[in-house]
């Protein structure tokens, strides 16, 4: 069982509890009532909604401090935050599920990402003054969304105009970080002229090396800015919409090498991550009594990457090897949706809908290796490649609904799936250069083939409800997920670190299974959400060694030159819950799951898969609304269980950790226009570390923010 050490200062919680309770009573949303679009693709209340739905309003997104969009959705119950030791690129994921089984769609269109390799994404490449609401639905869902979606969907959707008609509106915010003396600023103008509707919103955000109790960590200081804009217009039954986006990071590694060990000197810089998306959209709001909208949106997206690794290896005090690696990529992705809305009459609905998606990747590589040794001839190596690669997908997909009496409400999907991946283009020159007299140069020259591959799969889902009564209503779903391998996996050879890791055009489709039911409660009292799942998956990529494979060149038995291969199955199932009793003038809640994955592969079978038993968030919030100014606090405690990792060569244990923190939030003025944010992070400067991130949490420190809406 989990063991958390929770020692509170008995003065600090008193103050903070007082604090809380200065107040009159405080109205709690009702969370179940919300919109959310992206379980159906049709508005529906998430108390309807036969799937796990969480979405986060503008309010609770205003009220964000944290360097990244992702903090905002730390505390959903299922959901970890990774950051692949990655400074300000922090990534979701899903149930256990890697960010690379978690599909990322920005006003449901996708953000894809071909340079994916093991568990990894693009991150959360996105502005963040432009976000109106973030739906996360858990769970497979790549009936209605497509391949990626084992893990879940995310759809940040973004704000369109003045939500109370005004023809010029707009805020500024201002964060300062001490945990990293870190900025940001954060802008938007918006408003409504008759059919017109406009947006144009930005971020800018530098922030320094991170300190923790243990002292500042070396690269960890990142920057961002992004600007995206909404042009719309709307007369009759017609909808039309503009949508640009542009949002750039840089960032590098953080490493906590150990100096023993023989590598000597680790260094990875992203000196530049790139997301740029041009997007238009059309809707038809008919007065057909059988088709109710006609939705059509197409877009161009690209995302380009720079990459640089320098590190020295030594295995032994007479072998020092120093590799040089640089990379620059751009992934150019065009995308149609079209999807139809049909209701029958007041018991039927069905939604039906195409989709098609081109990505096509170039890549220049250059990588420089020193080998220098008193055992064997010392030598000098350069390899340069360049690559091109296209993966393009076509889709059909159909959601029906029936309401079979006033209590229960069933529905079924099924998605079915084109692909073709191919090789466009590769050369590589490698150079070889001994000392004179050692052994003769060599000069080796490549092409690719022109590898072309082709897969189709048709995949279903099916939910229902059973409204018991007007408080409590019941939940099931079966759904099936299904990933197909990125371009990475199939064609790439990547020089990471002290590996070289090899694609190979022979990997199958990632698949699951997942089962789930669940029950939500809403009352004056009590708002309760809970869920129980099950998934198996199959067919999982993971990385083996080489052992004289084709697709390793000839490679063999070494730990540094391992390839792709469908090896590994995952059985993960768990139970999560949301609480939160409203009676009271200070409001208790708790977000929290209890989870469980275990991983077959080859070689062994293993629960200690990096994922914690349970954790979650509890604490105290409370609003009070004086005559001059509206008063927020919150105090509440994360937690986490200790996790076992295994791999086929080490073993890792992360220890169980706890980290109270309180939130202020003021808003003032006439309009309740001005506000101050204070948030106290972890307050008794504990040292930990989550399960899946390699960067340690900062210290006590406070993070202030200031904003003003006109």
């Amino acid at each position: 069982m989990m063991k958390i050490a929770i020692k509170i200062n008995t003065t600090i919680l008193y103050g903070s509890c007082v604090l809380l309770s200065l107040v009159n009573h405080a109205q709690a949303d009702n969370n179940t009532d919300t919109l959310v679009v992206t379980g159906t693709r049709t508005e529906k209340r998430i108390w309807d909604s036969s799937v796990s739905a969480y979405v986060l309003d503008r309010e609770t997104l205003e009220r964000n401090n944290s360097d990244s969009i992702g903090e905002a959705l730390r505390d959903i119950p299922g959901i970890e935050i990774y950051d692949n030791a990655t400074a300000g690129r922090k990534q979701i994921i899903i149930r256990g599920e890697s960010p690379s089984h978690v599909l990322m769609l920005v006003d449901g269109q996708e953000v894809s990402y071909q340079r994916s390799g093991h568990g990894s994404g693009a991150g959360l490449l996105i502005d963040p003054d432009s976000i109106e609401r973030i739906e996360v639905i858990k769970g497979p869902h790549s009936v209605l969304y497509g391949s990626q979606a084992i893990g879940g969907v995310i759809n940040f959707i973004t704000k369109k105009g003045s939500s109370d008609k005004q023809a010029f509106s707009g805020h500024l915010k201002s964060i300062y970080d001490g945990s990293s003396s870190g900025f940001t600023q954060l802008g938007a103008a918006y408003g409504t002229l008759d059919n017109f509707s406009y947006r144009i919103s930005g971020n800018y955000s530098d922030y320094g090396d991170k300190r923790t109790p243990e002292g500042r960590l070396k690269n960890t200081d990142f920057g961002n800015k992004g600007l995206s804009s909404w042009f719309g217009y709307h007369f009759n039954q017609h909808s039309f919409g503009l949508a640009l986006e542009s949002y750039k990071l840089h960032t590098q590694t953080y490493n906590n090498n150990d100096s023993s060990s023989e590598l000597k000197s680790f260094l990875v810089k992203l000196p530049r991550v790139e997301r740029q998306k041009i997007g238009l959209f059309y809707d038809y709001v008919t007065d057909n009594h059988i088709i109710k909208n006609i939705h059509f949106d197409v877009y161009n997206q690209k995302i380009a990457r720079q990459f640089r690794n320098d590190l020295v290896i030594e295995p032994n005090p007479r072998i020092n090897n120093h590799i040089k690696t640089n990379t620059n990529d751009q992934q150019h992705s065009q995308g149609i949706n079209l999807q139809t809305d049909f209701q029958f009459n007041d018991h039927v609905k069905l939604v039906t809908g195409a989709q098609y998606l081109q990505d096509k990747v170039k890549q220049n590589s250059h990588k420089h290796v020193d080998f220098t040794s008193r055992i064997i001839p010392s030598y000098q190596k350069d390899v340069n490649s360049r690559n091109q690669w296209q993966q393009s997908s076509i889709s059909l997909f159909g959601q029906n609904e029936w309401k079979i009496n006033d209590k229960l409400v069933w529905n079924l999907g099924l998605r079915k799936y084109w692909l073709e991946s191919k090789v466009l283009s590769g050369t590589s020159k490698t150079t070889q250069i001994y000392p004179a007299g050692q052994r003769p140069n060599s000069v080796i020259n490549s092409k690719d083939k022109r590898k072309q591959v082709h897969d189709n799969t048709l995949v279903i889902s099916s939910g229902m409800t059973y409204e018991v009564d007007d408080n409590n209503i019941f939940r099931a779903s079966f759904a099936q997920g299904y990933v197909y391998p990125t371009l990475t996996h199939l064609y790439a050879v990547t020089s990471a670190a002290s590996q070289t890791i090899y694609g190979n055009p022979h990997l199958k489709a990632e698949k699951s299974n997942n089962f789930e039911i669940g029950l939500r409660h809403s009352s004056d009292n009590w708002i309760i959400d809970t869920a129980i799942f099950y998934s198996s998956a199959r067919n999982y990529i993971t990385e083996m060694i080489c052992n004289g494979e084709s697709v390793c060149n000839g490679s063999r038995g070494s730990k540094y030159n391992v390839y792709y291969n469908n090896a590994n199955k995952a059985k993960t199932y768990g139970s999560e819950i949301t609480i939160e009793y409203n009676q009271w003038d200070v409001i208790p809640y708790l977000n929290t799951n209890f989870m469980r994955r275990k991983l077959e592969t080859p070689n062994y079978k293993t629960y200690s898969s990096n994922t914690p038993m349970i954790n979650g968030r509890v604490g105290l919030r409370n609003t009070h609304f004086f005559s001059s100014f509206d008063l927020s606090s919150d105090i509440y405690m994360r937690f986490a269980s200790k996790s076992k990792k295994r791999s086929d060569n080490t073993r890792y244990e992360y220890n169980g950790w706890s980290a109270v923190n309180l939130n202020l939030f003021a808003e003032f003025g006439d309009k309740r226009q001005y506000s101050l944010g204070v948030d106290l992070n972890n307050i008794f400067n504990k040292h930990y570390q989550t399960a899946h991130e390699s960067i340690p949490a900062a210290k006590f420190h406070a993070v202030v923010s200031g904003s003003i809406k006109f």
